[in-house]
C-alpha cells in the first residue's frame, strides 16, 4: 500500500486469506488421488465428518487454482508440471 506521498505504507499478506478453511486441505483429493482414489478419501471422509457440497466445491477452485500454477509455472520441472496438469484434468473431470 502506498502512503499520500507515494511512500510503502504498508503490505497485505493474502497468505492466511484462508486460514482454517477445511477446503484448502480437501484439494488434495484431485492433487494427490486418482478417481478411484478420490471417492474412497471422500468416501471415508463422509463417514467420519460429513462435508457441506459448498466446501468440496471450494475444494475444487483450491486445487483448480494450484493445479494451473504448478502446470504454468514449472518449466523447469517437468514433474510437477504434468502433476499440475494431472490435476486440472482430474477437476475437469468432477
Amino acid at each position: 500500500m502506498l502512503g499520500a506521498g507515494g511512500e510503502l505504507c504498508g503490505v497485505v499478506d493474502f497468505g492466511d486469506l484462508c486460514s482454517g478453511d477445511p477446503a484448502t486441505d480437501l484439494a488434495a483429493a484431485w492433487l494427490v488421488f486418482d478417481t478411484e482414489g478420490r471417492r474412497v478419501f471422500s468416501d471415508t471422509l463422509e463417514a467420519g465428518r460429513p462435508t457441506d457440497p459448498d466446501t468440496w466445491q471450494r475444494a475444487r477452485g483450491w486445487a483448480l487454482g494450484m493445479g494451473s500454477a504448478m502446470a504454468a509455472g514449472s518449466d523447469d520441472h517437468p514433474a510437477s508440471s504434468a502433476l499440475g496438469s494431472a490435476a486440472l484434468w482430474a477437476v475437469l473431470e468432477g
